[in-house]
């Protein structure tokens, strides 16, 4: 018998993970969204020996809170032996308290638990198989910056606008807005520099700004051209999800020559709440009737990356603004180009997707 891992429950799930990877150098093994368990997710950290699997429940409201000293939630020891049957009779023929009957987890280990007798959780568990992700069967895509190259055309229509109310907008302003909503982008604008139009009225304008750029030149990268194609020939779902208003990423996809493989388009103006929170990333997954673990989105700023692993999706990141060092964000990516849209490549990502766990065909696992 030896030490397996220790089990810490969360209420932040990313920001958790983020920490453990960042401040204590743990690396990602896997995450993993349990179909046993609804609303269960979990998170495989390990560096050395040393293993923590952190967990997460659809109602983090269950968790108390942290307190000076105390740990969120309950967590549990792993320790892992070469028989699970085995040790589960020893321990019920000792009458050990509160022992549940061994079962299969989704992600691949033999276990049962008990309690000890201040009520603390120990697991005994054995790897019966490696862990698998689940097949992928769609792609979600942001829209500027990653598919198209728009972010240039962006720029000069906030900088045109602001400038018709004398605000002066550089480009290190820009980058806080990279990824951003662009609704959210003039509501902060709006209170920051306290403009007399509203939020919506500095949208519209935007719009009409950027629209009128946009329709001079708006190519799409031709790597990501070349991969849409790729990805319908193995039956992939494909779709958009930008911060963007609706009208401009139908009217982008147009001039870019490549709306015909997005049937579905979601804007951020549609979801109670933008990047970085899931909404947009979890409305795409119910809107296309497929588990949000199945899906992989491809962004290109650091709050769409959030967004993703917040929605419980794989991701693969392109950063738009590379110049190190990177937001710390980037390395929850499961694949990151860090030197950006000139290190992506089509055959590179198909080759990552290979190794992905296969892909669903027809929607089916």
């Amino acid at each position: 018998m030896r030490m397996h891992h220790v089990g810490l429950v969360v209420r932040d799930l990313y920001a958790q993970e983020l920490f453990y990877r960042t401040m204590l150098d743990f690396a990602t093994e896997y995450r993993y969204s349990s179909r046993n368990t609804p609303g269960l997710r979990t998170v495989f950290l390990r560096r050395g020996d040393a293993v923590v699997e952190l967990l997460s429940t659809a109602d983090p409201e269950k968790i108390p809170a942290v307190s000076d000293g105390a740990v969120a939630g309950e967590g549990h020891l792993s320790l892992e032996v070469d028989s699970v049957e085995g040790e589960y009779e020893r321990l019920r023929a000792l009458g050990a308290p509160n022992l549940t009957p061994p079962r299969n987890t989704g992600d691949g280990f033999r276990e049962f638990t008990l309690t000890d007798p201040e009520g603390n959780r120990i697991e005994f568990c054995r790897r019966i198989r490696p862990f698998a992700a689940p097949p992928l069967a769609g792609v979600i895509f942001d829209l500027d910056g990653t598919l198209v190259d728009s972010e240039d055309n962006y720029f000069e229509a906030d900088r045109i606008l602001l400038e018709e109310y004398g605000v002066a907008f550089h480009p290190d302003m820009k980058k806080k807005y990279v990824g951003y909503s662009n609704f959210l982008m003039m509501e902060e604008l709006h209170r920051d520099y306290n403009l007399p139009d509203g939020p919506e009225v500095l949208l519209e304008k935007k719009n009409a700004i950027y629209l009128d750029l946009a329709r001079r030149n708006t190519p799409a990268f031709p790597e990501m051209r070349r991969l849409l194609p790729l990805l319908e020939e193995r039956g992939l779902a494909l779709a958009i999800a930008s911060g963007s208003s609706p009208s401009v990423i139908d009217e982008v996809l147009a001039v870019a020559g490549i709306d015909a493989h997005f049937p579905l388009r979601l804007s951020a103006e549609e979801v109670p709440r933008g990047k970085p929170a899931p909404d947009i990333f979890l409305e795409a997954a119910r809107r296309l009737a497929l588990p949000p673990d199945s899906l992989v989105v491809m962004e290109d700023a650091k709050y769409g990356v959030e967004a993703a692993v917040r929605a419980g999706m794989r991701c693969v990141a392109i950063p738009s603004l590379p110049q190190p060092p990177l937001d710390p964000a980037f390395s929850m990516a499961d694949l990151l180009f860090e030197a950006g849209m000139a290190a992506f490549s089509a055959d590179a990502f198909l080759t990552w997707l290979d190794g992905q766990g296969g892909v669903r065909e027809n929607g089916n696992a």
